[in-house]
């Protein structure tokens, strides 16, 4: 069998997945709080732009959600933000949530290889995939999905957008919440209480438990597992401790998560394939795809994570000084069958562990004058990697299929001389990639009169990625005659065979940069053109026998927008158009050299589209929001070398390379579009009852990039005619949540009863979707749920 390092990729993203790295701390000057101004309802004030301002007045494009809003129309993640949210799109994965904005994000999510868009928690960069699982907590107030380069304020790996998440910053006035949940498919409780501790201090504790059912029906009983699997289970605390006299505050906050999940999945045949290679060495249908499992192996993520963090801000009166400095650790275990069969073909168990250093601080000039100005200094210092990585190789097929059991890993070996040709190999890894950059990023604003402001600001990032690889790790292959050969290896010795091998420590630096001309024709309509630079970190592929270093990917964009509120503020009505040359594309691909998957820069894309989103409140008790956004352009310039699979027999597929020039990007939707909508019936003393409801579409995507390839003999022996190397697409989905609460004694106690996915599109939710050697792995999403939520608010 020839095992592609796909798999390993696809493995460790799943694995990935499911670490979760809160960190937290509030800033008014470079935190992410959103909310409504105290003096106009219609006012929704943001820090897009690193300090207070009105929604409205922000010449980007913006998206704010209060956190009643997200609670009342299903929103409890960041997968179910993209139903709300134009241009926002999360490719499902268990706990993880990997943004694509605009058509730009990455798949590649291998230790040290970060999202392409920014997410903040309280001003608190996540270095982490999962770090949106704090949005369970309750008292999570806002999110903010800033869609654009945002390299010159947020950083280097903004490429796409940032994602600002906010929590309620503690107060002098005692109150809180107790809420549990029944479902159909999940249980759960949330809790929170705030309270001042004399003249200066303010106190605040939160905590959350939830749990999602088993849905997916175990077909291999040999396994251990009972008649279900694919549950969930996590839960947190949260504290936060704030001190306040006179211009200076002091917020510490600490943090605590852990959990498991079962990640399954069900194969699809490998391209021009009538069955996978776990279908031919078990004699099993593992394609089912109605939720079932057939894997050997029980499969098992544990996580666990905590952070603290202490935000100091100053007023200094026309100057704010603020300070963020965080640290978080996380770590995970994982063991997953990656064939998905009853044959002991393919799996693998290994530990991850992170930590993160980071230290911002900003200076502001403040007040009403028409000069403002911001500079800022950012340092973090994170290490992230395996631990163990342990894979088991063993393929107990007839002596025909005998030449296809040699793992690609081992035949890579060969190279060193040993060339089994049978039996079980164990590999063992363990490798870790620090990262340690600094930012010094400033920016400017005029305005030049009669409603005209000019804004410029410049960033210089310098990094650098320290590769430690398998330190006295040892690979075991068959010697042929029955026994092992141990073979003591080091991603460093292998590193000085590869010509274009940067070593194991490298830079990069960069600087990004932004200027927009924005002109207000009265205080309700404003109109802007923007130019961003932004960029995303070079990176090593830790996993691949290659170390060879990714370059940085650059994004030159170019949007025109319109912000306005009319017929007395009753309407709001935004639009934003852009157009991006995306250059250096990291990509995977094949290395020839190695025959390793690494990802390289390799493409070059145009994309372009339009967004346009909507809130009408006519009066106090109906509101209306929606968005649609569509792509007018989003496909490859340049891509001579994409990655492909081709027909390689018995069940497997070949990775190839391909011209994919002039093919779509994945994860682009044509059209995306929401309607949410609220309304509220005051019931006199009786209470007030509240109908919610969030009709979202989202049209069809490719999860990976696809291409063509030529008529060929596959390693048995047999022909195959030229077909498409494509992953089964993501079909379009019509989603549907509703809800109605009962008020009956005003704010205090609540009663809700829910509905989400109503049009039961989870047979059409491709989750976890893995391109492999072995063929495509899905799971599919749960489908209609319901349940019943109970709460209780008490204080002010």
């Amino acid at each position: 069998m020839i095992v592609s390092h796909k798999i390993l990729l696809g493995s460790t993203a799943i694995v990935l997945a499911m670490l979760a790295v809160p960190a937290a701390a509030q800033s008014d000057t470079g935190g992410v709080v959103a909310g409504q101004n105290d003096g106009d309802d219609s006012v929704i004030v943001v820090t897009a732009q690193r300090r207070e301002e009105a929604l409205q007045d922000v010449p980007i494009a913006v998206s704010a959600f209060q956190g009643e809003q997200l609670q009342s129309s299903g929103v409890d993640g960041l997968r179910q933000l993209s139903q709300m949210a134009p241009s926002l799109v999360v490719p499902e994965g268990g706990s993880q949530s990997v943004p694509y904005i605009r058509g730009v994000g990455s798949r590649n999510i291998t230790p040290g290889n970060e999202s392409s868009a920014a997410v903040y928690i309280d001003g608190v960069y996540q270095t982490d995939k999962t770090g949106i699982l704090l949005q369970t907590f309750p008292e999570v107030e806002s999110i903010q999905v800033l869609r654009g380069p945002q390299g010159t304020l947020f950083g280097r790996n903004a490429t796409s957008g940032a994602i600002l998440i906010s929590t309620k910053r503690p107060s002098q006035d005692f109150g809180g919440m107790v809420e549990g949940t029944f479902g159909t498919d999940d249980r759960g409780a949330r809790a929170y209480i705030n309270t001042g501790l004399g003249e200066n201090l303010a106190f605040s504790v939160s905590g959350f438990y939830r749990y999602e059912t088993p849905y997916i029906i175990n077909r291999n009983p040999s396994n251990g597992i009972g008649k279900r699997t694919g549950e969930e289970e996590t839960y947190g605390l949260r504290a936060n401790l704030l001190f306040e006299s006179g211009d200076f505050s002091a917020l510490l906050q600490g943090n605590y998560i852990k959990g498991y999940t079962t990640p399954i999945m069900a194969m699809q045949p490998a391209p021009g394939s009538p069955f996978s290679i776990g279908e031919a060495a078990s004699g099993v249908d593992i394609r089912n795809p109605k939720r079932a499992y057939y894997g050997e192996v029980p499969p098992e993520v544990r996580y666990d994570s905590w952070g603290t963090s202490l935000h100091l801000d100053y007023d200094l009166g026309d100057i704010g000084i603020s300070s963020t400095s965080a640290y978080t650790r996380s770590g995970s275990g994982v063991q997953l069958d990656l064939d998905l069969s009853p044959a002991p073909v393919f799996w693998f168990d290994t530990d991850l562990n992170g930590r993160t250093w980071q230290q911002e601080l900003l200076v502001s000039s403040k007040g009403s004058s028409p000069f403002q100005w911001l500079l800022g200094g950012f340092y973090i210092n994170y290490r992230d990697g395996y631990s163990q990585l342990d894979q088991y190789v063993g393929l107990p097929v007839p002596d025909p299929l005998q030449p296809l059991t040699v793992p690609q890993r081992l035949l890579e070996l060969s190279a060193l001389g040993f060339g089994p040709t049978s039996g079980l190999a164990y590999i063992d890894l363990s490798t870790f990639v620090t990262i340690e950059s600094v930012g010094l990023f400033g920016e400017t604003s005029y305005e030049l009169g009669q409603g005209t402001k000019i804004t410029a600001g410049l960033r210089y990032t310098d990094e650098t990625a320290t590769l430690d690889a398998d330190n006295g790790s040892v690979t075991y292959v068959p010697d042929g005659t029955g026994g092992v050969i141990a073979i003591p290896q080091t991603i460093g010795d292998l590193c000085t065979a590869d010509p274009q091998c940067d070593g194991l420590s490298t830079g990069f630096s960069e600087l990004t940069y932004r200027v927009v001309l924005d002109h207000k024709f009265s205080d309700d309509f404003l109109v802007y053109a923007s130019y961003n630079r932004g960029f995303k970190s070079g990176v090593y592929n830790i996993s691949s026998l290659s170390p060879r270093a990714t370059e940085p990917e650059t994004i030159d964009a170019f949007e025109v927008g319109l912000k306005s509120q009319l017929f007395d503020r009753k309407l709001t009505l935004n639009l934003a158009g852009y157009y991006y040359k995306y250059d250096n594309l990291q990509v995977p691909v094949v290395d020839p050299a190695t025959n390793t998957q690494i990802s390289i820069n390799a493409a070059k894309a145009t994309i372009s589209g339009l967004e346009a989103e909507f809130s009408l409140r006519p009066d106090d008790r109906l509101t209306l929001n929606g968005s649609f956004s569509t792509y007018f352009k989003s496909e490859y310039d340049s891509f001579p070398n994409c990655e492909i699979y081709r027909p390689a027999g018995v069940g497997l597929a070949l990775a190839t390379n391909a011209d994919c020039s002039g093919e779509d990007l994945p994860v682009t939707p044509n059209i995306m579009a929401s309607l949410a909508a609220n309304y509220k019936l005051p019931l006199g003393r009786q209470g007030e009852f509240e109908l919610a409801g969030l009709l979202s579409y989202t049209d069809e995507f490719d999860h990976a990039t696809h291409g063509f390839y030529p008529a060929g003999v596959d390693a048995g022996g047999n022909p195959y005619p030229a077909g498409e190397g494509r992953a089964p697409i993501q079909k379009s989905l019509t989603t549907l949540n509703l809800s109605a609460t009962f008020r009956p004694l005003k704010d205090n106690f609540y009663v809700t009863i829910w509905g989400r996915d109503l049009l039961n599109q989870g047979d059409r939710v491709f989750r976890n979707m893995q391109t492999t050697t072995f063929g495509y792995s899905t799971t599919l999403g749960r489908g209609i749920t319901g349940g019943v939520t109970m709460g209780f608010k008490f204080g002010s």
